[in-house]
């Protein structure tokens, strides 16, 4: 059996030291303006387990499984929030995973191998592929005020 989810997730910068990227630390002038790390590669990813497999967790969101004003997740790192999620959803398992990250900057050519092999590894699962585009200086993201990531994930039983 399969099942299939579209996750999003945007976040605004703030001045920092990194955003924080499918795990991995991009350093930039940047960090994430959110409660946890901000990583919102990740925060897509949980989004389609949850649009996939909407009965495992009584058809919530990520803001209410992870509300952002309980302090149990504040600077939490994503990972740990996945990681919850992908031992709740047993005995589900990711098959693949396809991510599209919309930037002006940082450039993410030098670390996009980085990002998919650390999703390869969170997600226990060679089929995963990271895309970075730009908003061609559109919007907020054109305006390099923020990010944001999509992805569809497939999963099986």
């Amino acid at each position: 059996m399969e099942r299939a989810g579209i996750g999003f997730d945007s976040h605004k910068y703030k001045e920092g030291n990194g955003l924080v990227l499918g795990g991995v630390v991009i350093p930039c002038q940047y960090s994430f303006d959110a409660h946890s790390d901000g990583d919102i590669i990740i925060h897509s990813i949980i989004d389609s387990i949850l649009g996939a497999l909407p009965d495992v967790f009584d058809y919530q969101n990520i803001g209410s499984i992870f509300p952002d004003n309980d302090p149990t997740f504040k600077n939490i790192s994503s990972v740990k929030l996945l990681e919850y999620v992908l031992e709740k959803i047993k005995p589900w398992r990711i098959y693949s995973c396809d991510v599209v990250i919309i930037m002006e900057e940082p450039k993410l050519k030098t670390k996009v191998r980085d990002i998919i092999e650390n999703l390869k590894i969170l997600l226990k699962t060679e089929l995963v592929n990271v895309k970075p585009k730009t908003a061609e200086g559109m919007g907020i993201i054109g305006e390099k005020k923020g990010a944001a990531a999509t992805c569809i994930t497939i999963l099986k039983q």
